[in-house]
């Protein structure tokens, strides 16, 4: 509950907006509040099992790189035995908010007196394919076994990314809020596109979301609608047009922001790439998505880097004839320049004065774009540019 004395505050300071921003700002403290609560009553339920363990620490579930299984079995294998252990570990290590953390062994069932995940402050979380990886196995596993503890933790999962969702249409990384740049729309690692795909299978209800009920539907038509007209806000220009994302965003501004420190704002191209697949994705697209999406392909084709190749092992870039496409991660807001941090917070446009560990444990040159612009081929034959960009080399 808000204390007496800052909501008074809080009134006062609404009656002198205009009356569109005293909304807005009243949506946003809303929005605040309840991210609070949710994470002090998934706090409470773990403070009052320890409390009836005689415990006063919590341990740590198993850890692992992903999340241990195979994420892309058929929704037969939940109907096997290693199949519902893994089903029934997701129960387990669900929150009491909905959701699901990282780096975390998914295959191990949660013990009494444990977090729901590795680093507990980031949980639950959409960073690396959490929350939306377990909600699309639970949907697989109840198609399969008709098990109804599937699919109310399924239910309860898209609930909570329906709460997760800014007031202006974005997700931050982890929900309830963690504060830093986990608050930022999120982009990066595909946490956006995850979220919005997973929603949109649920508006489809084919296959194994064929569970989910009409009311669901809607709002997860909803966040969709809500969440693409940001992406169209968000869309970053140059001297030539529309070019891509940038990787995250402060969730007030919506001004390119930092993350991490190797992290700046920039161009993310990767993330770009596969949020295009996404947008090609939705039907009867509209006149503004469209040339969103025109717009984002011809930045591809005008910046794909030929003749070039990314040494995957001694991690430098070489001259290689015949080679390409390839793209930078990032390229540098308005000069479109390849650009590369360290940890240091040091940017460089050339990645060899990078510092080898974060050569080695980044990846600075990708030709994911490649398949998105194949993509693209097919699409534009529906949806065809007014005038059609050619590749430039």
């Amino acid at each position: 509950m808000i204390r007496r004395d800052v909501t008074f505050v809080f009134l006062l300071l609404i009656c002198w907006l205009p009356p569109v921003q005293a909304e807005s700002e009243a949506l946003w403290q809303a929005y605040y509040q309840q991210a609070k609560e949710v994470q002090q009553r998934d706090q409470q339920v773990l403070n009052a099992e320890l409390k009836t363990l005689g415990l006063t620490e919590f341990t740590l579930p198993t850890a692992t790189q992903r999340f241990g299984f195979d994420i892309h079995a058929p929704a037969s294998w939940y109907q096997t035995a290693a199949g519902k252990q893994v089903a029934n570990a997701i129960l387990s290590l669900q929150t009491p908010s909905g959701g699901w953390s990282k780096r975390t062994d998914m295959t191990v069932p949660r013990e009494a007196g444990q977090h729901w995940g590795v680093e507990p402050k980031y949980v639950p979380t959409f960073d690396n394919g959490a929350t939306t990886t377990q909600l699309k196995v639970l949907a697989k596993a109840y198609s399969a076994t008709a098990d109804q503890r599937y699919k109310a933790a399924f239910e309860h999962g898209v609930a909570l990314l329906l709460l997760a969702q800014y007031p202006n249409g974005g997700w931050p990384q982890n929900y309830p809020l963690t504060g830093g740049y986990h608050d930022h729309v999120t982009l990066n690692d595909e946490a956006t596109e995850n979220i919005l795909s997973l929603l949109l299978a649920v508006t489809e209800g084919k296959q194994e979301f064929s569970f989910v009920d009409s009311h669901l539907q809607q709002q997860a038509q909803q966040a969709i609608t809500k969440g693409v007209a940001l992406l169209l806000q968000i869309q970053q220009r140059d001297e030539a047009g529309l070019t891509l994302w940038a990787a995250q965003y402060q969730h007030r501004e919506l001004t390119p922001a930092w993350a991490r420190a190797y992290e700046m704002p920039a161009l993310a191209v990767m993330e770009s790439a596969t949020l295009l697949d996404l947008l090609m994705q939705l039907p009867e697209p509209s006149a503004a998505l469209q040339q969103a999406i025109h717009g984002a392909m011809a930045w591809l084709q005008r910046h794909a880097i030929y003749d070039k190749h990314w040494h995957r092992t001694e991690r430098v870039l070489q001259d290689k004839p015949g080679a390409g496409p390839l793209w930078p991660r990032f390229a540098e807001l308005g000069s479109n320049r390849a650009i590369f941090g360290d940890r240091d917070n040091a940017l460089y446009y050339d990645v060899h004065q990078v510092s080898l560990e974060r050569r080695q444990g980044y990846a600075w040159y990708t030709d994911r774009p490649a398949r998105t612009l194949e993509q693209y081929q097919r699409w534009q034959q529906q949806f065809p540019a007014a005038v059609t960009p050619k590749p430039e080399r």
